[in-house]
């Protein structure tokens, strides 16, 4: 069959080097753009556009038992138009691969992010949404899995046909955040969870969940709270309150 047009296509997977993080597949993508606040500078010409997005190279589930997202570490690319983009290879020099800004969590082997993560959005909150001010902070909220195996059927609306010990790995999604001075290099905030995650699926049986198990509404009755397959992709934005909001 004829391949799809990709003329309007602005970012691509590096499929011509196996070995790139992003060489099968690469998704999530979020824009902004940015001017420095520096003295005497035209903001409008020093104008930069970022892209952070989330890729997953070839080898990265090679036994075929992780689950099939386009995730797996984090990257970088720039543009001066929004049009025609060039991926970062400067990445974070802690992490494994060319241009990956946020990798695999090998440092902590109870982490929910040792198998695969992705990107969920990208904030700058010290300063405004369109000039980066000197010492801004930028903050990463993501998405990762572990690999611990879950079943496929819990997965399925219709299990009939799928065998009851069939399990997947990296499928229930917790959702951290990470912190970084330059956008490239970045460091792990730790939740409240053990994982390390700042919220996880809700699972009543989890003693680290009994707080939310307790919860009780206006009249004083329990919350009925479903449980939860995985928490990902997650999208944040600023709710200004108080005087001025």
């Amino acid at each position: 069959p004829a391949r799809p047009s990709t003329s309007n296509v602005v970012l691509l997977p590096t499929i011509d080097d196996p070995a790139a993080f992003d060489s099968h597949s690469i998704g999530t993508a979020r824009v902004h753009r940015y001017a420095r606040d520096v003295d005497g500078t035209d903001l409008a010409a020093d104008a930069e556009y970022v892209m952070w997005y989330h890729g997953r190279c070839q080898g990265l589930n090679a036994d075929g038992d992780l689950a099939p997202l386009s995730t797996g570490r984090i990257g970088r690319a720039t543009s001066k138009n929004g049009l025609v983009w060039e991926k970062c290879q400067k990445g974070s020099g802690s992490e494994d691969g060319k241009g990956v800004s946020l990798g695999l969590n090998t440092e902590s082997w109870w982490g929910f992010d040792t198998a695969h993560v992705g990107l969920g959005q990208v904030m700058l909150p010290m300063s405004t949404p369109a000039v980066l001010a000197e010492g801004g902070v930028y903050i990463m909220y993501y998405m990762g899995g572990s690999h611990e195996e879950t079943a496929i059927s819990s997965y399925m609306d219709d299990p009939s046909g799928v065998p009851d010990d069939a399990t997947i790995k990296g499928m229930k999604l917790s959702v951290g955040v990470a912190v970084s001075q330059d956008g490239m290099t970045w460091g792990r905030v730790e939740g409240d969870d053990p994982t390390g995650a700042c919220l996880s699926p809700y699972d009543k049986d989890d003693p680290n969940m009994k707080s939310v198990a307790s919860m009780r509404d206006e009249d004083d009755s329990l919350v009925n709270i479903e449980e939860e397959l995985y928490c990902g992709w997650p999208e944040v934005v600023v709710h200004h309150t108080g005087e001025g909001a």
